[in-house]
């Protein structure tokens, strides 16, 4: 007999709970498909900063750039400066200032992978020792 009583009650109570339950579903959807394509979104950014990495790098050209890194350095400062299988190794004593800014800003300028990059102060005058792959 109660039941029947408050049988529209009840209908309009059901009602509002499965309208309740339907919102956070799609709330939770909602949320889910935003992630989704956040993360699509910072794939293909770095899906294209990795093709622009293998243009330069696979560019025949950047040996040539990294050999002009000793260009405007003295003969008698370059210990060392080899290139061989797409590997730098080279070695400078005696630099000044100017001319450790210049080889770093040269190096920072092309598409290569500093693997060992050390700069000591000596006197007045810096030794470089830098290696490096591309």
């Amino acid at each position: 007999m109660i039941w029947r009583r408050y049988r529209n009650e009840m209908i309009i109570l059901a009602a509002f709970l499965l309208m309740a339950a339907s919102l956070l579903y799609k709330q939770s959807v909602v949320r889910r498909l935003d992630t989704v394509n956040t993360e699509v979104k910072t794939s293909l950014t770095q899906i294209g900063e990795i093709i622009a990495l293998r243009k330069q790098w696979g560019d025949e050209k950047l040996t040539k750039k990294i050999s002009k890194v000793k260009n405007g350095i003295a003969p008698e400062k370059i210990k060392l400066f080899s290139i061989k299988s797409k590997k730098l190794s080279a070695s400078f004593k005696g630099l000044n200032e100017g001319e450790v800014n210049k080889i770093i800003l040269k190096l920072e300028n092309i598409a290569v992978q500093l693997m060992k990059l050390s700069v000591k102060k000596r006197d007045g005058s810096y030794d470089m020792e830098i290696k490096c792959k591309w």
